[in-house]
């Protein structure tokens, strides 16, 4: 799971959090219902703020993150190749 799936998941639990406070708030005397409610307010907020930086991050970062993705892979595969060459081998080939 990468860092944009963690942060969606959060995303996502907190959206539930909220409702099932919204739901107990229902149940609340009127003053708990208003401090709960206060509450929510503060998490939607919280909740809007932080959707709004994962798209601008989304946004600006995704080029990168594939281009990253691009470099990394060609990394692993010439790491991958060296590894290959350098078992093939082995330290007593020269001998065999």
């Amino acid at each position: 799971m990468d860092i944009r799936d963690e942060a969606e998941e959060l995303i996502k639990d907190l959206r539930n959090k909220i409702d099932e406070l919204i739901d107990k708030a229902k149940d609340a005397s009127e003053d708990v219902r208003e401090e709960m409610e206060e509450t929510i307010e503060k998490l939607k907020k919280q909740r809007d703020k932080l959707e709004e930086k994962m798209d601008d991050f989304r946004t600006k970062n995704e080029p990168k993150i594939e281009e990253a993705k691009h470099h990394l892979k060609n990394a692993m595969d010439e790491i991958g190749k060296a590894f290959e060459k350098m078992f093939r081998k082995g330290p007593r080939a020269e001998e065999m």
